[in-house]
């Protein structure tokens, strides 16, 4: 709907203040002069983008969820000089009704209607807490045919080497990592481990949750690669209809689907900061998909060019970037603004009992059933950092890295369905079990949650916040007493008779690293945690 009609009829082009009829300028004084004079190459039209009116800051401690509403309809008023008559003739609405929004005595939890407000008020969605609609998934249109061009069989034959090479990639995603680990050799390691991490992104010691501060940062620009340009062609495979797959996501769904496969909206880092010694952690919005484009399609990139040699392990041992144009073209991996980076949450749980023992679960995630890290050993429970549904409310009270895990717990330990929102209101953590005890032991200090640091998978790029969990004995055992051994990811490898399922010893712990196919991430943990027992266990 256009807002043409109630808006002054005289009004500045860049913020919609009022001018007087006999201005001859396109804008007010104020803003004439922030911008200077105009460049006849780039006049300022009532097209520009306009300044952000609602916000005087771009960071916030949390994503909007729709209950500043209020504040955007008194700012939407004062800007453009309405009354609230006005603005209920604008919005379809009755004057009362409009009162009582600004009186915050109404909230608007209908999507649709949140969705109709931003776009009559010319505001970003985003600003309500609404994620940009669904990207329909297209393929680039080719001919097809008996003249040489690519037809159906092609794509058949295409589809089936592209299959085997997502196979080969998760039987030897080890050797695989170790390779794209090589490309990096002036990056830090995590540990002794493959991952990949930066300056500032490790602490020097590990630190509880608490002492770690989220922002979140609104209107930010898109990442500079999407997983749709020339150099990934490699990793795109030919459609039925002879186009490619115009991402690599579109190309899992209808080529090789894994069970959990769905796209969920997600928070994308976008800055690591220390600020007065604590460390800082940007967000904006980004979604599984758009993760899985660029870091699954780097990795399958690796995979198959491997495989062209023959599995040739002096390849392995020196891969070349020549062979590689859709990584080369990433480049720098810390650079986060160029390219969608949604963090997974990696959490190593350790049991410990009274006697000072110490155990902890591991979870072989199935190929089949996930799309990352799939043929692997993994730390449990790990997960997306993502809110629970679309819903802005659960944005909002979901952007909390301890929620995260708590939810996590539900499903891989306890195999309940990951919270999702459907209630129609926030979860409640301090009401909903297992939240509510793991709230209150945490509180006691019987939970005790540790940070390391941030890192990159270096085979998918993906990021990694590395992350220890220490739960006192008679808490691990009431909360999870009902533990699955199979989960919707894969097998749980837990135990009985007083541990959570392998003892935290060093022989273990090298054993593990040294012999079997672990995650990388998995592996930082494992390592970081040993190196630092004496503070957790403590």
């Amino acid at each position: 709907m256009a807002i043409t009609a109630k808006v002054p009829a005289v009004a500045c082009a860049r913020c919609g203040a009022r001018l007087s009829r006999s201005n001859t300028d396109t804008m007010c004084s104020p803003c004439r002069r922030a911008v200077g004079p105009a460049s006849p190459a780039a006049p300022v039209t009532s097209a520009a983008k306009p300044v952000s009116w609602l916000s005087s800051a771009a960071e916030h401690t949390a994503p909007p969820d729709g209950s500043n509403l209020a504040d955007v309809l008194k700012a939407y008023r004062a800007l453009h000089k309405l009354k609230q008559q006005d603005l209920a003739d604008l919005l379809g609405y009755d004057q009362s009704y409009v009162s009582l929004l600004e009186r915050g005595k109404r909230v608007i939890r209908d999507m649709d209607e949140l969705r109709r407000l931003a776009q009559t008020l010319g505001l970003p969605e985003d600003e309500l807490g609404l994620l940009p609609a669904a990207e329909v998934a297209v393929t680039v249109a080719m001919p097809s045919g008996d003249d040489g061009a690519a037809g159906p069989k092609d794509a058949i034959e295409e589809q089936r080497r592209w299959r085997m090479t997502r196979r080969d990639l998760n039987r030897h995603r080890s050797e695989l990592t170790g390779a794209a680990a090589r490309l990096y050799p002036d990056a830090d390691r995590a540990g002794n481990s493959p991952v990949l991490t930066t300056a500032g992104w490790m602490w020097p010691s590990p630190l509880d949750f608490a002492d770690i501060d989220l922002t979140w940062l609104s209107q930010t620009a898109p990442p500079e690669i999407a997983g749709a340009e020339p150099e990934s062609e490699r990793v795109r495979p030919l459609a039925p209809n002879g186009g490619r797959f115009a991402r690599y996501s579109q190309a899992i769904r209808m080529v090789d689907r894994p069970s959990l496969f769905v796209n969920r909206p997600s928070f994308r880092l976008l800055d690591v900061a220390q600020i007065d010694g604590r460390p800082k952690l940007s967000f904006g919005y980004t979604t599984y998909f758009d993760m899985a484009d660029v870091c699954e399609g780097v990795a399958h990139e690796l995979a198959s060019a491997w495989l062209a040699t023959g599995s040739d392990p002096a390849w392995i041992g020196a891969p070349k970037w020549d062979a590689l144009p859709f990584r080369k073209l990433v480049g720098n991996p810390f650079d986060l603004g160029r390219r969608p980076l949604l963090p997974s949450i990696d959490t190593l749980t350790i049991r410990l009992a009274a006697d000072g023992k110490a155990s902890f679960p591991l979870h072989h995630r199935a190929a089949s059933n996930v799309a990352l890290a799939g043929g692997t050993y993994h730390i449990m429970p790990a997960g997306v950092f993502q809110p629970s549904s679309v819903m802005p409310w659960d944005q909002s009270n979901d952007f909390n890295l301890w929620r995260n895990v708590l939810r996590e717990y539900a499903e891989e330990f306890l195999g309940d369905p990951e919270a999702d929102g459907s209630s129609g209101e926030p979860i409640d953590y301090d009401g909903l079990e297992p939240f509510r005890t793991l709230n209150q032991a945490r509180r006691e200090g019987k939970v005790r949650p540790y940070c390391f640091g941030i890192g990159l998978d270096p085979l998918t790029l993906a990021g990694e916040i590395l992350s220890v969990v220490i739960i006192d004995a008679d808490v691990y055992d009431s909360v999870f007493s009902g533990m699955v051994s199979r989960n919707t990811e894969g097998n749980v490898i837990a135990g009985g008779n007083g541990t959570a399922g392998i003892e935290f010893t060093e022989a273990n712990i090298r054993h593990l690293l040294d012999n079997e196919p672990l995650a990388s991430a998995a592996a930082a943990c494992l390592d970081l945690a040993w190196q630092h027992r004496g503070l957790i266990l403590d």
